[in-house]
């Protein structure tokens, strides 16, 4: 991909973390289940629950993609406390 396209793409997925977060933080708002379910995501650290996924010295592909989402999930719940947090000091 070229420099533009990177940008352009990067620029993408950081509007859909933002909407994103903002639904959540809205979900949190409304109260009820669902905001105990946002309460529950943004305190996960989205880690391997068994270790069954422990990479050893060189992950294979698998484990790469699953990183990856696991730390766009951690991404989207810091977002999403920050958002929160914001609530609480307006």
């Amino acid at each position: 991909m070229t420099e533009i396209q990177d940008a352009t793409l990067e620029g993408r997925l950081l509007a859909q973390r933002q909407v994103l977060a903002e639904l959540l933080a809205a979900c949190d708002r409304a109260g009820g289940p669902l905001s105990e379910w946002v309460r529950s995501f943004v305190a996960d650290d989205f880690g391997p629950r068994d270790y069954a996924e422990d990479p050893g010295a060189l992950p294979d592909a698998a484990f790469a993609v699953e990183s990856v989402i696991a730390q766009e999930k951690r991404l989207l719940a810091s977002e999403t406390q920050r958002i929160l947090d914001a609530d609480t000091r307006s």
